[in-house]
């Protein structure tokens, strides 16, 4: 299977805005989201124990770094455990992603390597911070500093990499410093809106990312798993901090000069923007007991919208 054959089927909603990409663009960055994916299924294969997940991703970490040649055994071995085809034809295949990522140019190889250690430095926090329980952040800080490792540093990483490959066609040099923070932010609300959706599902697994210390001043007691009552004001102030740092990205699209490069910057900033109109309007206590999507005609009208606004 092909990178774009293999992109299909990991995510097919990421596939179809990808082929929008210039192609100077369109490879690293391409090949970039398969590498993490691959981390991220790593790190989230049923059946394995903390401990192995952490040896795979050191694994990773030291190959991308150029510091081993290849994984001790073959990832291919663990795909069977995997319910999604995508993922275990991923898993399967790694060794060729390891290779294409050696072949990139220097500086988009450079740029891929520094937000695949973040992500892995994430993403090991994460599997190390529910270890003695089932709460992660113990203040904003924490979860805000969560986010920016496996989310925020994308928008980082796709920053750096239209300005280095497509240089003033993607926008103004002297805006890269301001869109290099407004990008991180991007990132980190499309983070923090998956958090809050998933609390149907993070909850009943003994897993909250919501701080401590705001759940405190709610009122939990420090006991069990916090009731709706104590959640909603937290919930609703993540959802005011997601709208402000969509605000931001607003003007990070502005000032996209590549038309393409828009669009794709763009729908994820609206899908983003609908599925928060969607939490809060149905609330807490709602999100923490059913799954919520936006409808398909939303996303269609999200990318009618991306494209001539």
């Amino acid at each position: 299977m092909d990178q774009n054959e293999l992109l299909k089927a990991v995510s097919r909603s990421f596939y179809l805005s990808m082929r929008f990409l210039p192609r100077e663009m369109r490879e690293p960055v391409s090949l970039g989201y398969l590498l993490a994916r691959l981390s991220d299924t790593l790190a989230d294969a049923p059946g394995l124990r903390e401990a192995d997940r952490l040896v795979w991703l050191e694994e990773l970490g030291l190959i991308l770094q150029g510091r081993r040649d290849c994984f001790e055994k073959d990832p291919g071995v663990i795909a069977d455990r995997l319910p999604h085809e995508g993922e275990r034809v991923l898993l399967r295949g790694a060794h060729l992603l390891i290779g294409r990522y050696r072949l990139l140019d220097t500086a988009p190889r450079e740029h891929l390597l520094e937000v695949l250690l973040t992500i892995l430095h994430g993403q090991v926090w994460d599997l190390k911070a529910f270890g003695d329980g089932p709460f992660a952040c113990e203040t904003g800080e924490d979860l805000l500093r969560y986010t920016y490792w496996v989310a925020g540093s994308v928008g980082e990483y796709w920053t750096k990499t239209a300005f280095t490959v497509l240089g003033k066609r993607f926008a103004s040099s002297d805006q890269a410093t301001a869109m290099l923070i407004s990008g991180r932010r991007l990132g980190q609300a499309l983070q923090l809106t998956n958090i809050l959706r998933d609390l149907h599902e993070d909850l009943p697994r003994g897993r909250c990312y919501l701080p401590v210390d705001e759940l405190k001043e709610a009122g939990w007691s420090g006991e069990g798993m916090p009731a709706a009552a104590v959640i909603k004001p937290v919930f609703e102030r993540w959802i005011a901090e997601c709208r402000g740092f969509l605000e931001e990205a607003d003007r990070y699209i502005g000032k996209v000069r590549e038309p393409r490069v828009r669009f794709c910057s763009r729908l994820p900033r609206l899908l983003a923007g609908r599925t928060v109109d969607l939490l809060e309007q149905a609330g807490a206590q709602r999100v923490m007991s059913e799954r919520l999507k936006i409808a398909r005609s939303e996303v269609f009208r999200s990318a009618v919208w991306a494209v001539f606004c």
